[in-house]
């Protein structure tokens, strides 16, 4: 009986170590390399200055009679520099809207122009960087595994001379920098993806897929333990002392 078992373990400890093994091998490269890989690299903090430029902004009487055209129900007031200008970033329960609020100019900023786009990415940059091209994406040119998935749109993308393809995205409406990516994001993101075996929107970790493989993974583990000590020569030592 002894033996049956010895052989039965044995072949289904095989069986487990082959069918998950390359997954175990994606595992263990996943976490070296976002163990030993510089963070402030992959999210674009490297090349690019992210922080929002902000200022206090007082509701004096011009700033008032703007917010009041607004005609749906204000959320939330942020004040922001984009290049030279004073702006405001209203959001409402209809979207966000832009006022502008420089010197003898209070009004209503529909979006930034592809001209201030370029300007305002190239004040964040922390040295100078050609820009290569622009682009602008709509929801129709975004998939679920497109690499700026799930973040407000529409919204230009400045690609930069540079040799880690960083992109940069700007969204005109918001006056903001919603996702850099470069190919150091690129390869993380794959690695995750391999990582949390969500191959559609890559961010799903609670996928039926994960949770199959992490029970065969515990089951290869316990099934390797327990031939180790159906086949080790001490622990066969021990239990002829403690029978005798």
């Amino acid at each position: 009986m002894s033996k049956k078992l010895h052989l039965r373990t044995r072949k289904t400890h095989r069986y487990l170590g082959v069918s998950i093994g390359i997954q175990f091998l994606f595992w263990t490269i996943g976490g070296l390399y976002f163990s030993w890989n510089n963070m402030k690299d992959v999210h674009g903090k490297t090349l690019l200055d992210k922080t929002e430029h902000t200022f206090a902004f007082r509701y004096n009487e011009p700033v008032v009679k703007l917010l009041n055209t607004i005609s749906s129900s204000i959320k939330k007031i942020e004040g922001i520099v984009v290049n030279k200008d004073s702006l405001l970033r209203v959001h409402t329960t209809e979207g966000t809207k832009l006022l502008r609020l420089n010197e003898n100019e209070y009004k209503v900023e529909d979006e930034l122009t592809e001209t201030k786009i370029t300007t305002f990415v190239k004040s964040r940059l922390k040295t100078p960087i050609a820009i290569r091209k622009m682009e602008y994406l709509t929801k129709k040119d975004i998939s679920k595994t497109h690499e700026y998935r799930e973040k407000p749109l529409p919204v230009f993308v400045i690609h930069l001379e540079h040799e880690t393809n960083t992109k940069v995205y700007v969204h005109p409406k918001l006056a903001q920098i919603t996702s850099v990516r470069n190919d150091n994001w690129r390869r993380f993101d794959f690695l995750w993806m391999l990582h949390v075996m969500d191959f559609e929107t890559r961010d799903h970790i609670t996928n039926w897929i994960l949770r199959v493989f992490s029970v065969l993974g515990l089951l290869t583990i316990f099934s390797g333990f327990y031939l180790y000590y159906l086949s080790s020569p001490t622990v066969r030592k021990v239990k002829r002392k403690i029978t005798n």
